[in-house]
């Protein structure tokens, strides 16, 4: 666990078979480095096509938001390693998978984090683009039990859940065109199809003994083993296009939970997301439907103005309780809450952001 709690930069280079001559870079924070997700999601293509090479890139660091990647990227910080992966280096990708802090893409259209990682992804994606990849959005998934930090805004699992599939629809209809689109690997819908799971059952969820439980580190936000696995099965499944039935799963992940990741995974991209546009799909025309019901009846009436966000990497001074990893600046490696957000113009997603500005409207 001593690993886990660092949350200094991680830059991982290793060769592994994801396809004949592909690269694949991950952009993100703990919840990209907790486990090891892209050496997680490296191995199922390894075992897919083990005749193959590819070499796969990570760069994370806790807390960052798709605008702090931007800064690294773009010669704001100078020469770094963002700066090389993205515009000066040799390195074309194929995929580059992008993901935000876990709180911003829920976030109210006029918040202004939302605003800030809604604007920091057009350069991101025409940096990608000028290497030759995709744009692939890692959708994440909403905390155990809310937000503490936003209790209006995320007082559930399912709530949370709902707003951060939202953002992410937005996200992708912001930088998809008829000449590009941009793809959502639906890894939070996945986690909802196990909660929905466990509902079924008669289980409540939220608590030990569920599946959807063991999804989460034991601070209730970051992922367990299973849950960095069952993002990689979706991962496998959203680039390649094949079921991630069957194939094998690193010893931290109990046997017994291995094939219900992995049909969580299958059903969500292949099942349960026919609106969604894939690498592999050829019908792709933009953003996706989610699928989902993106008004519950759980859904707050309404959200936190702009100043009452909390930010819960604000503290440096204060640990978290949950003993969640901090970084050496003692920041949470996953949290940055703060309100923004502009309408867009998108008509698929219209009535999405209508409905959002009538929260944030609500709460002024």
């Amino acid at each position: 666990r001593g690993a886990l709690r660092y949350g200094m930069l991680l830059l991982a280079l290793l060769p592994s078979a994801l396809a004949a001559d592909a690269n694949l870079l991950f952009v993100g924070n703990s919840y990209t480095f907790f486990n090891d997700l892209d050496q997680l999601t490296a191995g199922l293509f390894d075992a897919a096509e083990p005749a193959d090479t590819h070499f796969a890139l990570r760069l994370a660091e806790g807390g960052y938001t798709l605008p702090m990647h931007l800064e690294q990227a773009d010669g704001t910080m100078g020469d770094t390693a963002w700066s090389e992966a993205l515009v000066t280096g040799s390195t074309d990708w194929d995929w580059v998978l992008l993901q935000d802090q876990s709180q911003v893409p829920g976030f109210p259209t006029d918040n202004a984090d939302y605003l800030a990682s809604l604007g920091a992804l057009p350069p991101l994606d025409a940096m990608i683009a000028g290497k030759h990849g995709s744009t692939v959005l890692f959708m994440t998934w909403g905390r155990l039990n809310g937000d503490v930090d936003n209790p209006d805004l995320y007082p559930d699992y399912a709530t949370m859940q709902a707003h951060l599939v939202e953002g992410y629809t937005a996200y992708a209809a912001t930088v998809t065109t008829p000449d590009r689109t941009a793809y959502i690997a639906p890894v939070g819908l996945a986690w909802q199809h196990i909660f929905d799971a466990d509902v079924a059952s008669g289980a409540d969820p939220t608590q030990p003994g569920t599946l959807f439980y063991a999804l989460y580190f034991d601070d209730g936000s970051h992922p367990s083993p299973l849950g960095s696995y069952l993002a990689a099965c979706v991962i496998y499944a959203t680039l390649s296009g094949d079921d991630p039935t069957g194939l094998p799963a690193p010893d931290t992940v109990p046997t017994d939970a291995v094939a219900q990741l992995q049909e969580a995974a299958r059903a969500t991209v292949f099942d349960e997301t026919p609106g969604y546009a894939y690498p592999w799909r050829s019908d792709d025309t933009g953003a996706p439907d989610t699928g989902h019901d993106t008004n519950p009846d759980s859904a707050p009436d309404s959200a936190p103005d702009s100043d009452s966000a909390s930010n819960s990497d604000s503290d440096d001074s204060t640990p978290p309780t949950d003993s969640a990893p901090v970084d050496e600046a003692g920041s949470c490696g996953c949290a940055n809450p703060a309100p923004g957000g502009a309408a867009l113009t998108p008509l698929c997603v219209l009535g999405l952001l209508l409905r959002r500005r009538r929260l944030a409207g609500a709460a002024r």
